[in-house]
């Protein structure tokens, strides 16, 4: 009897919590909102990875695809946002040999993109998962830094470059209440409005966002 008892447990504790999430998606529609999103975007046709080699007097470590969105959103209309994204992507590889020689390649992807956000649903929805399309477009900044150790030297190389390009994708909204949601979103990245570029790719990304302020339409 104890596992039923406990599913039942956990079944209403799950009835509950939507019931609760539900109440709160039926409050006032907020007009502006700050948030972070964490993201996996594959940079170049490398895979992602992190690998460590550890031979004799010959250590190397690749990681990468991984970052950081910093977003601003303003509503517009009653189904129209517009989006201020500032974020970092990068990846590190290095090559230690006789632990005197050392090799680093930092390669990272700064973009700074202005978008729209159209909600699908109904702002004032009593459905907590509020699902979006999006597009933008903007200066990718992109950055590559060799460094290079010897014994008794050391040489860096720095190169930086802006591309054009924009962005298709869409992504939804949990809200938790009406003034903090989780957000998840897929991306699709056009450097150079090129689907063909090295770096041009999937983006996904996972974060939080923070709402306030009520719209009156």
């Amino acid at each position: 009897m104890k596992p039923k008892f406990m599913k039942v447990v956990a079944l209403s504790t799950i009835l509950i919590f939507l019931f609760s999430v539900n109440l709160f998606a039926q409050r006032n529609v907020k007009t502006t909102g700050i948030g972070f999103r964490g993201s996996y975007w594959k940079l170049s046709n490398e895979p992602m990875q992190i690998k460590v080699t550890d031979h004799y007097q010959h250590t190397s470590v690749n990681t990468g695809s991984g970052g950081g969105w910093l977003f601003l959103l303003s509503r517009l209309n009653y189904t129209m946002l517009f989006e201020l994204s500032v974020g970092g992507v990068g990846k590190v590889e290095e090559e230690i040999v006789y632990y005197t020689d050392r090799d680093v390649d930092v390669f990272a992807v700064t973009p700074i993109l202005f978008g729209l956000r159209m909600e699908i649903t109904s702002p004032e929805s009593q459905v907590a998962f509020k699902p979006y399309l999006s597009l933008g477009a903007g200066p990718y900044w992109i950055s590559n830094i060799r460094v290079k150790e010897r014994m008794f030297e050391e040489e860096v190389t720095v190169e930086t470059k802006f591309n054009r390009g924009g962005y298709l994708g869409g992504g939804v909204n949990f809200l938790l209440s009406d003034w903090f949601a989780i957000n998840f979103d897929v991306k699709y990245h056009f450097i150079e409005f090129n689907v063909n570029h090295e770096n041009s790719g999937y983006e996904y990304g996972l974060g939080f966002c923070f709402m306030w302020g009520n719209y009156k339409r």
